[in-house]
């Protein structure tokens, strides 16, 4: 019986970054929140995180790769805010025609109190407001991280200072 071809080099690299999404799929239990850093004491060197914008959704890159929860996340909010644009767009042509049937109606029965545009006018209305509100929480997120990575560079310095102060006298 024959052993197994070993893998190359980039076969084995494709596994561990498959291993790592497996592992990195969903959240772990124990995982704080990214907004309750900077974490006070850390082994080593800190690592500052990176404040990245992906269309218009904040979030904090700590590590490479990132994780496959995080992306999730992503995809879903852009995801949702991409079909309610499109739905944005759907209720702006059905506005049209509804004006025109509230001419149609004007022209052959009279005004009429309930118009086909209002209920199109309220659901844009109720749209909007909700692009609105995602978007200035996502503007509140990308503030409160922003004060994270602040943070950590002032204790990342101030870390750093200590150590080179600490080293010259070791020898």
């Amino acid at each position: 019986m024959k052993e197994p071809k070993p893998l190359s080099r980039k076969q084995q690299r494709t596994k561990e970054s498959r291993h790592l999404q497996d592992q990195t799929a969903r959240r772990h239990p124990d995982a704080t929140s990214i907004l309750s850093r900077p974490r006070p004491v850390v082994s080593g060197k800190r690592r500052v995180p990176v404040l990245v914008n992906a269309r218009g959704v904040p979030f904090l890159r700590i590590k490479k790769p990132q994780p496959k929860n995080l992306s999730g996340v992503i995809r879903s909010k852009l995801e949702n805010r991409w079909s309610r644009i499109e739905r944005r767009d759907r209720l702006d042509r059905e506005l049209l025609f509804a004006n025109d049937e509230d001419n149609w109606d004007a022209l052959t029965t009279g005004p009429e109190s309930d118009t086909w545009a209002k209920g199109v006018k309220d659901a844009l209305g109720t749209l909007n407001q909700q692009l609105h509100d995602s978007d200035k929480k996502n503007m509140e997120l990308a503030e409160a991280m922003w004060k994270v990575v602040l943070a950590e560079r002032k204790l990342a310095a101030e870390e750093e200072k200590q150590r080179s102060t600490e080293k010259p006298g070791d020898t």
